[in-house]
């Protein structure tokens, strides 16, 4: 989350503004800090997808069982360049309604979006429960169940287009994010280059 605010302020006060984003967070120590003894980051356990292929990875947050929430998610491509990133501060709710809402912004984004219709992508989560629902495996809650059946028509209606768990360790990007939104630091919708 540091490197992810650290290359936002670089990248918004001129000082790499003409850099992508990505390579920015990537490349930071060599990009935005001078003379600084920089440790190496644990590799992060997030699998790329196919060439071919786009990952949205989306979380919700929320501080404590009703307490503030925020959504997060990312859209990255096979070599790790960011397409679109999210992250927004949703109200007080539980933690399986902000996962829902973080999966139903990225519904949107993608539908929204007409150089991604057609792309295969993939939205993973790391809540089995809040995929399931969406999957129509299971029955969600009656305070989403609008918001579900809005992502089971998402998913009807783009070919291409699924929703997988992932573990919570190879999704800590989009942890950030939602927890960014949680704290009610502002939203942020950030595209990156489509071609």
């Amino acid at each position: 989350m540091i490197k992810f605010r650290v290359a936002l302020w670089f990248k918004n006060h001129g000082k790499g503004s003409e850099v992508d984003l990505s390579l920015l967070i990537l490349d930071l120590s060599e990009r935005c800090v001078d003379l600084c003894s920089v440790k190496p980051n644990r590799v992060s356990a997030w699998i790329p997808p196919y060439v071919s292929d786009l990952s949205f990875n989306v979380d919700g947050s929320s501080r404590g069982n009703r307490g503030d929430a925020g959504i997060g998610g990312i859209l990255w491509d096979f070599s790790s360049k960011i397409i679109c990133l999210f992250f927004s501060f949703v109200g007080v709710m539980d933690a399986i309604t902000a996962e829902i809402l973080a999966i139903h912004r990225a519904c949107q984004l993608i539908v929204g979006k007409q150089p991604l219709q057609g792309c295969l992508i993939t939205i993973f989560s790391d809540l089995k429960t809040a995929v399931s629902w969406c999957n129509g495996e299971d029955f969600g809650s009656l305070n989403v169940v609008n918001l579900v059946y809005d992502i089971r028509q998402y998913l009807l209606s783009c070919v291409g287009f699924q929703i997988k768990f992932m573990p919570r360790e190879s999704n800590s990007f989009a942890d950030c994010l939602a927890k960014n939104g949680s704290s009610r630091s502002g939203d942020r919708l950030e595209w990156g280059d489509l071609s």
